[in-house]
């Protein structure tokens, strides 16, 4: 144990561990934002394609119309240099299983 504690402080005095600890911090920020930005944009998908679902009559026309709103939505929060059109895509698909599922759930 005294080993253990020793080689701690060689490396917290060498600079080693802090470096190390900020370095996981940043890390850890990332990860957590990102999975904050894939929700925002899941939900900013589902919203569409409940919009979209109400507005056309279904097929490609609601589909683009769905990816349209998405674009609008992410590109007046800043955030449409975040996301790829294909994480668009497939956040709509994800909206539209769900929607799916839900409705079957209500049946």
């Amino acid at each position: 144990m005294d080993n253990l504690i020793s080689v701690l402080q060689v490396l917290w005095q060498s600079g080693i561990a802090p470096a190390l600890l900020i370095m996981l911090i940043g890390l850890l920020i990332a990860h957590f934002k990102g999975n904050q930005q894939a929700s925002d944009l899941l939900q900013i998908a589902y919203k569409a394609v409940l919009w979209a679902e109400k507005e056309f009559d279904g097929g490609v026309e609601q589909k683009a119309q769905a990816i349209n709103k998405v674009a609008q939505e992410i590109e007046k929060l800043d955030k449409a240099h975040v996301f790829t059109v294909q994480q668009i895509d497939d956040a709509i698909e994800w909206a539209v299983k769900r929607m799916k599922a839900q409705s079957h759930e209500e049946e």
